[in-house]
């Protein structure tokens, strides 16, 4: 599947997600379910090195996940090409770090 196509897919997916949970999509919740799955992510990092009875693989991955769609709803929201900026990050720090 090309970026472009994936990216729409969960843009579709995101959309749907919003009518049927009622909620009118804005950068303002989308930023504030994106600090959710972090702060999820997060939990689950210390679980597995601290609290490793409570650490559970699956809602590790699923934060990343969910985490990754919600940057990526949050792109289409401010109308970026994710894509092209990402590419763009890579050539500067290339030519910053690596050259």
């Amino acid at each position: 599947m090309e970026t472009k196509d994936f990216h729409k897919k969960i843009i579709e997916f995101m959309k749907k997600w919003d009518e049927k949970r009622g909620v009118a999509p804005s950068e303002q919740e989308t930023f504030n379910h994106l600090i959710e799955e972090i702060g999820e992510l997060a939990r689950e990092i210390v679980n597995r090195e601290s609290r490793k009875d409570k650490y559970s693989n699956d809602k590790l991955n699923n934060a990343i996940a969910d985490s990754m769609m919600q940057l990526i709803k949050l792109a289409d929201l401010r109308k970026i090409d994710l894509e092209k900026e990402i590419i763009k990050v890579i050539d500067e720090e290339t030519k910053k770090y690596l050259s």
